[in-house]
């Protein structure tokens, strides 16, 4: 961020020692002010009723006990500040780091703590309209843009043989769901979950496409020589979710699918940012999944 941001802080009544935007997230700046660390997120592309809406569920969580990321209210009691089209939110860090070391303990607490956070967000009621998480609508548009490109062609015969697993999966009970589960938002502190950030995406969904989204997040960041570890990454993920509120049959039996849908998401987006190997190893990943019985058996 190069705008002056000095007369944004004073909303939070703050004057801060140094700024610094995160390389890899533009759209955030670390800010030290007061002593402690801040963060301060613009968002270009979410309303003011998102924003509240964050405040409103984060609020709750805490009050439940869940140490997440919230946004700080203004002096006007706001936890926000407009300035033209952009929206800025300002958040003290949490203590730990981002979840990127995989073992068996970390991603056993890692799923224990998603299936705690589902409990308290299965009781939460909204304030304002929230969306719904429409995934395979994504993935077709994906297909149908990238059809004409050997990446869209295979991935239009992934989608093909995964024909039939959607209406289950449509009738499924809805809950508010984080939608951006991954490593990078879960953070760590001696072995177990610290606290979770980033929950200005929420959105509805069967409990399960978080769990799909994160096992996707989790796979794609595996090297090569360790892949071979995935699928007891994956049991050690399912078996800490599962401790605190079991999956039914059903839901087990479309995980492998949620999963498969969202590598799809990650081999298009390497594609379209003009890494067509990356997409291409991606898509060979995918295949070798299907046609895995060990992954499916995890599942089962």
């Amino acid at each position: 961020m190069i705008e002056p941001l000095q007369d944004i802080f004073s909303h939070w009544g703050m004057d801060p020692t140094s700024m610094k935007p995160l390389l890899l997230h533009p759209n955030v700046t670390k800010v030290k002010a007061e002593g402690k660390t801040f963060y301060l997120k613009r968002r270009e592309y979410f309303s003011i009723e998102n924003r509240m809406e964050e405040f409103y569920l984060t609020s709750y969580l805490l009050n439940h006990h869940q140490n997440v990321e919230s946004p700080i209210l203004t002096s006007s009691q706001i936890p926000y500040v407009k300035e033209g089209e952009r929206i800025y939110s300002l958040y003290e860090a949490l203590e730990g780091t981002p979840l990127k070391k995989f073992s068996i303990a970390s991603l056993t607490n890692a799923g224990t703590y998603l299936a705690s956070l589902h409990l308290i967000l299965k009781e939460y009621r909204c304030h304002n309209e929230v969306k719904g998480w429409e995934i395979e609508r994504h993935v077709r548009e994906w297909v149908k843009e990238l059809g004409s490109e050997s990446i869209g062609r295979r991935g239009q015969g992934i989608l093909s043989r995964m024909k039939g697993c959607w209406k289950p999966y449509e009738c499924l009970p809805q809950q508010f769901v984080h939608s951006d589960y991954n490593p990078g938002n879960i953070l760590m502190q001696g072995g177990e979950v610290s606290g979770i950030i980033d929950f200005e995406r929420i959105r509805t969904a069967p409990r399960i496409t978080d769990i799909g989204y994160f096992l996707a997040g989790m796979l794609k960041m595996v090297p090569e020589e360790k892949k071979d570890h995935s699928i007891n990454w994956i049991l050690a993920f399912m078996k800490g979710y599962e401790s605190q509120d079991p999956l039914t049959a059903g839901e087990k039996r479309i995980v492998p699918s949620l999963v498969i849908l969202f590598l799809l998401q990650y081999a298009f987006f390497y594609f379209q940012q003009g890494h067509p190997e990356a997409g291409s190893s991606c898509m060979d990943f995918i295949e070798k999944l299907i046609g895995s019985v060990h992954f499916h058996g995890v599942f089962q």
